[in-house]
């Protein structure tokens, strides 16, 4: 047996500094992978917070994962065969604060492109369009209080159920082609206004709630079904 006189000799004639570097790094190293692995922030919220960010157009909220009809109602698959719908933001806005929403019953078929339900604002009432065809399978009652700030959100209005669902999502748009749509909306709507809100669209302005009624207090009704496609 060899006979160290040291403890410095007996690191020299044994593989114990190595084997304590070796597992020195590989501690080192199970600690720096566990950091990778748990980003300080979570990735869903990175995802909303730019998503919130790239979602606005003209000051308008056009989100990712919705479909737009053209006559500024949207459509959201929340399963197969089932369908979240409501009004757009441009809608929101053009039309202002909304006192109150007739909506259809449960059970009601609607057919996509015609009226499904109305908005009442200031005594007036001004028609919407479906997004999509199918029965309304639910309701929401609380619309009213939430469509003004959260139109894609607690604002929804219908839960539509259909089997093409499919077919009707095909008419709708998303993505780059609704971003597009929807400046196109508001140019045509500063087009139309007068001299003073036309300067504020030169300048990269965005509607503004009740932006219909700034334009024209007295037929502002009008002006709003002409952009929903129902003009009365």
């Amino acid at each position: 047996m060899t006979e160290y006189h040291t403890f410095v000799d007996y690191v020299l004639h044994t593989k114990l500094m190595e084997y304590g570097v070796a597992f020195l790094f590989i501690g080192l190293f199970a600690i720096f992978y566990r950091l990778l692995q748990a980003p300080a922030v979570p990735a869903t919220a990175k995802e909303n917070v730019l998503g919130r960010a790239m979602d606005y157009i003209r000051g308008l909220l056009v989100p990712e994962g919705i479909s737009y009809h053209l006559g500024h109602t949207w459509a959201r698959l929340e399963s197969a065969g089932l369908a979240a719908v409501g009004l757009d933001d441009f809608a929101n806005k053009l039309i202002g604060r909304i006192d109150q929403i007739k909506l259809p019953a449960v059970g009601t078929e609607l057919r996509q492109g015609e009226k499904a339900w109305s908005i009442v604002a200031d005594g007036k009432t001004v028609d919407m369009i479906a997004p999509v065809e199918g029965k309304v399978v639910a309701i929401n009652a609380k619309a009213v209080e939430n469509v003004n700030h959260d139109p894609y959100g607690q604002g929804w209005l219908l839960k539509v159920e259909s089997p093409r669902l499919t077919t009707s999502f095909r008419n709708l748009l998303s993505g780059l082609l609704a971003r597009k749509w929807t400046e196109q909306s508001v140019d045509t709507l500063f087009a139309r206004a007068n001299a003073t809100v036309g300067a504020m669209a030169a300048d990269g302005g965005a509607p503004v709630s009740g932006m219909a009624k700034q334009i024209d207090a007295e037929h502002w009704d009008k002006i709003a079904s002409e952009f929903f496609f129902t003009n009365n």
